[in-house]
């Protein structure tokens, strides 16, 4: 019986590694994704003729989307682990 629980627990812990990896993973996909369409968004309407102040907001919303990205992988948002995190190897 001990060891179907220790199967288990090993199973539960794969999965929650794979998913973590995965929810990391398309955290920084999607960024990218975003800025593309952003950029793209920003092109259209410059071809379209849209208003300045519609375009320089755009404009303004990307930058800092990027320079919040830029001071997140500067400044770790928890440099010490917290309580219940896994030791690192």
């Amino acid at each position: 019986m001990e060891w179907m629980l220790q199967v288990l627990d090993e199973v539960d812990d794969a999965i929650s590694a794979a998913r973590f990896c995965c929810a990391g993973f398309a955290s920084e996909i999607g960024l990218v994704a975003v800025a593309v369409l952003g950029i793209g968004a920003i092109g259209a309407a410059v071809a379209m003729g849209a208003e300045i102040s519609l375009i320089c907001s755009a404009a303004m919303t990307l930058v800092l989307a990027g320079a919040l990205k830029l001071h997140k992988l500067r400044f770790p948002a928890h440099p010490k682990p917290l309580p219940g995190d896994p030791s690192p190897l």
